[in-house]
């Protein structure tokens, strides 16, 4: 379970934020929506939910090897 904890550390919100990418671009691809459907509903709000997710991660790691 520690092996398990230690991989996690630092990557869970990187994780979170790649699903969130990937079911969006999946419902697209897949035809469950279309992309113009994906753009003008909650799949645009998703992906950039996503995707904002992520580089504020990135943005707090940066800042956390800078101290």
């Amino acid at each position: 379970m520690e092996a398990i904890k230690s991989f996690l550390s630092g990557r869970k919100t990187y994780i979170v934020a790649f699903l969130m990418v990937l079911v969006s671009v999946i419902s697209a691809v897949t035809g469950d929506v279309s992309w113009a459907e994906v753009l003008e509903s909650e799949g645009l709000f998703i992906l950039l939910n996503g995707l904002g997710l992520g580089t504020l991660r990135a943005g707090v790691a940066k800042a956390q090897e800078g101290q």
